[in-house]
């Protein structure tokens, strides 16, 4: 859909010198879509404001007539929730990335929504502080799009989700009303907080614009390990061990010996353990820890080594070779992704699930949804990977090149094979998204975690925020 002359000229008054905007092919395209990459995009324009003020006269101009809108952060997410394909008008915050001086008094920071995940820590990082928010996709993802989805990651295990981390969010409304909400107060018993309820929103109630983060101490005299373990059953003993053994534990991270492959032949890496002999069932874990009270997390390792509790073991000695062991987990969604269009894998698609169960059924579920993908869908390849610590799995499929499979024919296999997994989950009481949200792609599995009456809540939630449906459309609900 192109964008009209008149709107365009509209558009120019309404930002003046506080915002740009694209009409590029490219732009469309790169800004118009998320890493999920199954929906082309085709959005009408790309509108990059720079200030709060800018986004209020952006959505008011739309709100008035009738022009759906849909944020964009860093896009990293896998769910559809920043795909504009019907026109839409994307407003991208990537320009809006500056950040205030580190308040180290009240341990916080102020930053636009477009500062990257990275950026921040970097930023606070010589206060001796940081923001605890950290994952794979940090060097791209922004904090606004961190906030809409509540963003977990690598140390949800020590830190929670990012909801723990957000003072005060600054946001638009779809009718150009700017909300101040909570006023960087620690302590604000005054009825409903709507703070809370635009984290995890997906960008379908208000646009996040400003936000002051929460920030603690950097962590010091920490260990990281790699474990290597013949199958989930025993990660999950690992795991139980690592609990109770009395030190801190930052992540307690596992990928399945096939995500292992891929991400060290994407990184052209030595593996750490030998993968022969492994099989479908090997896992690998990573474990970072900090020495507490006098007790050295290398010892305690070293005791589950020889009780049996993994196979193998290797601790990082010095901090390139820390880098390089979370660089091996960290890599597994790109490399499985770089394998699908050259090489020994060129035709293959990729379709993805973020999932959680409760910790001691992680087990038994894999096991069910490895049996099945097995039996019933051989021209898939299986990659599971994720966070143990909160339950969290992330199963990626991906075709196999010999099945010839087309783009649509894959997603029509997957869509197929969906039914089973969200009954699954179901069935062990757990989430169909665990970070990724709903987005576009999850929306009919919504009700396989949520019950129809809390649906028709959100549904009333939607209504009284946005009544005309024209921000981030066909999204979540």
């Amino acid at each position: 859909m192109r964008l009209g002359s008149e709107a365009e000229k509209d558009l120019k008054q309404i930002l003046g010198s506080e915002g740009e905007y694209s009409l590029d092919p490219s732009d469309l395209s790169h800004f118009g879509k998320d890493w999920s990459g199954l929906v082309d995009p085709n959005p009408s324009v790309i509108v990059f404001p720079k200030t709060t003020a800018a986004v209020a006269r952006v959505m008011k101009y739309c709100f008035e007539r009738k022009i759906p809108v849909v944020p964009s952060g860093g896009r990293t997410g896998l769910s559809g929730g920043a795909i504009a394909a019907q026109g839409e008008w994307v407003l991208s915050l990537s320009k809006m990335n500056r950040m205030e001086k580190v308040d180290v008094l009240s341990r916080t920071v102020r930053v636009q929504a477009g500062a990257v995940t990275e950026a921040v820590h970097d930023h606070c990082r010589p206060k001796g502080l940081t923001w605890p928010v950290d994952f794979a996709s940090k060097g791209s993802s922004q904090v606004g799009g961190n906030i809409a989805t509540n963003a977990g990651g690598v140390r949800v295990i020590r830190y929670g989700n990012t909801r723990n981390w957000v003072l005060s969010i600054q946001a638009v409304q779809m009718d150009g009303t700017v909300l101040e909400l909570n006023g960087d107060l620690e302590k604000n018993n005054t009825g409903y907080d709507l703070r809370q309820l635009l984290v995890g929103s997906e960008g379908t109630l208000a646009v996040i614009t400003e936000a002051t983060l929460k920030l603690c101490p950097l962590e010091e005299n920490v260990e990281v390990g790699l474990f290597r373990c013949r199958d989930l059953s025993q990660v999950i003993e690992l795991f139980q061990a690592t609990r109770v053994a009395g030190f801190p534990v930052m992540a307690f991270e596992t990928l399945s010996a096939a995500c292992l492959s891929e991400s060290t032949k994407f990184l052209n890496q030595a593996a750490p353990f030998s993968l022969e002999g492994w099989g479908a069932q090997g896992f690998v874990v990573l474990c970072e820890a900090m020495n507490a009270d006098g007790l050295l997390v290398h010892e305690k390792w070293v005791e589950f080594l020889e009780s049996g509790l993994a196979e193998d073991a290797v601790v990082a000695q010095n901090p390139k070779q820390k880098s390089e062991f979370w660089a091996l987990r960290e890599s597994v969604a790109e490399a499985v992704f770089a394998g699908t269009g050259h090489g020994v894998h060129a035709g293959a698609w990729v379709y993805q699930h973020d999932v959680s169960v409760p910790i001691p059924s992680l087990t038994d579920f894999s096991k069910k949804l490895l049996a099945k993908y097995a039996a019933d869908y051989p021209e898939f390849e299986i990659f599971l990977f994720g966070h143990i610590g909160d339950g969290n799995l992330h199963v990626f499929i991906r075709s196999k090149p010999a099945a010839g499979l087309t783009k649509e024919e894959f997603v029509q296999r997957c869509k197929s094979s969906d039914q089973h997994l969200f009954k699954f989950i179901q069935d062990f009481k757990g989430s169909v998204s665990a970070e990724h949200g709903i987005g576009l792609l999850k929306k009919n599995a919504l009700p396989y975690s949520r019950p129809a009456h809390e649906i028709a809540l959100m549904k009333g939630i939607k209504k009284a925020f946005d009544p005309s449906h024209l921000l981030n459309p066909g999204k979540l609900l």
